[in-house]
């Protein structure tokens, strides 16, 4: 995936802010392979984790707090998603961060991301996965879903320039 300065800025900044705990959003944009498609037409949407308010309602559906997991608001994704089709965008990426853990996709990530077992809910939505220690953002990596392999596979981050 590749992003401009300011996008992976923006991503950083949720993620310090975030911290000890971790950030989610999404990023939305032209659809893959769509000419003047470049990273200066995606759009970060940083959203708020709800994984501590579910935690406290029901903490046997939802053992773990914000520290350790992150939960969208399915309404407020809906909402985002319904206004990038109508400008004919599609959800290109989910990100997330860990908090004093490397930047890989975990079982849990995973989990989350194929809730049925056979196929990831957004197929085509990258996964960036932010490394956050002490603070500061110290790494990021992306994964893609392979059909082939039926798994996630990492990749790197690009980040440029705005062109």
């Amino acid at each position: 995936m590749r992003l401009t300065r300011d996008q992976a800025e923006m991503m950083h900044g949720h993620a310090r802010a975030a911290y000890p705990e971790e950030c989610c959003g999404v990023i939305v944009g032209p659809p893959p392979g769509e000419v003047n498609g470049g990273p200066q037409r995606l759009r970060v949407h940083l959203l708020r984790n709800l994984q501590n308010e579910m935690h406290a309602k029901d903490p046997q559906s939802y053992p773990r707090t914000a520290r350790r997991a992150f939960l969208i608001d399915p309404f407020e994704l809906e909402r985002i998603l319904r206004e990038a089709r109508s400008r004919g965008e599609v959800l290109r990426g989910i990100f997330h961060s860990h908090p004093d853990e490397e930047a890989y996709f975990s079982q849990e990530d995973r989990d989350a991301a194929v809730p049925f077992g056979d196929v990831p809910s957004y197929p085509e939505a990258a996964h960036v996965v932010l490394s956050v220690r002490e603070g500061q953002v110290k790494g990021a990596k992306v994964f893609r879903w392979d059909p082939a392999r039926r798994d996630f596979l990492p990749g790197d981050l690009d980040v440029v320039e705005r062109t």
